[in-house]
């Protein structure tokens, strides 16, 4: 097993991707909508084969990133001889943001969570009497909100 490369305490700045098992994941994204797209367009399931021809095309769009990535040398993918990026120079450092205070964090964030419930129970106690799809939608929509808050109460806060 080879070494690591050394830390230099900048990762957060610099991290990045593994680009080899990005590429796999990518090509396979690639193959799965590709080949959804022929199996559904054969039998004329056109909705579902723009469903499979828009995954297919964002994983293509993904592999030629990655594979340019790739191409651009080890800088872009370490090893174990090749250290991350050096550490950022206190003169081209850029200012540290004034962080938000965490009582205010914790109110946007429980005021998504709380919109994400009021989204559910309208949803199902009121808008699937006069639609089911209606009443989807708005599931789906409170499904993207959780995430969302989590990232916005930890906007503005100190790192560890």
């Amino acid at each position: 097993m080879a070494p690591r490369p050394p830390r230099t305490g900048s990762e957060p700045d610099t991290a990045r991707s593994a680009l080899g098992l990005r590429l796999v994941l990518a090509t396979f994204g690639l193959l799965c909508g590709l080949s959804g797209t022929i199996v559904f367009g054969l039998y004329e399931w056109v909705g579902a084969a723009v469903l499979f021809a828009a995954i297919g095309l964002s994983a293509a769009v993904d592999v030629a990133v990655v594979v340019h990535r790739i191409r651009q040398g080890p800088h872009f993918q370490p090893g174990a001889r090749v250290p991350p990026y050096e550490p950022a120079r206190p003169d081209r450092a850029l200012q540290t943001p004034v962080p938000i205070p965490q009582d205010v964090r914790v109110r946007r964030y429980l005021a998504l969570m709380a919109l994400c419930l009021v989204l559910i129970t309208v949803a199902w106690v009121w808008v699937r009497t006069f639609s089911t799809t209606g009443a989807v939608v708005m599931s789906l929509i409170a499904m993207v909100i959780p995430p969302v808050a989590a990232f916005v109460a930890n906007i503005g806060s100190r790192s560890p």
